[in-house]
């Protein structure tokens, strides 16, 4: 997998953690939890630019969804959400 397709997957799993307009610290460990089981040689995606994308607005469902092409990946990112 990708870089993007792993910032595609966790960009999904925030979307979710955000549905209900509440922070949890369960829900932020878990997203930690899946960055680091991601994680590639190159280190895990920045969750920090993440958490402001996503909050900011500069993340979509579509442009996430669409970096996901395969069905084992849409898969996962059910999963994980």
């Amino acid at each position: 997998m990708n870089p993007e397709q792993q910032r595609a997957i966790l960009t999904l799993a925030l979307f979710a953690a955000f549905a209900d307009g509440e922070k949890h610290a369960r829900e932020r460990e878990e997203i930690r939890r899946i960055a680091d089981g991601l994680a590639t040689e190159a280190g895990a995606p920045d969750l920090l630019r993440l958490y402001q994308d996503v909050l900011l607005k500069r993340a979509s469902l579509d442009s996430a969804v669409a970096a996901l092409p395969e069905l084992g990946q849409r898969q996962l990112a059910y999963e994980m959400a």
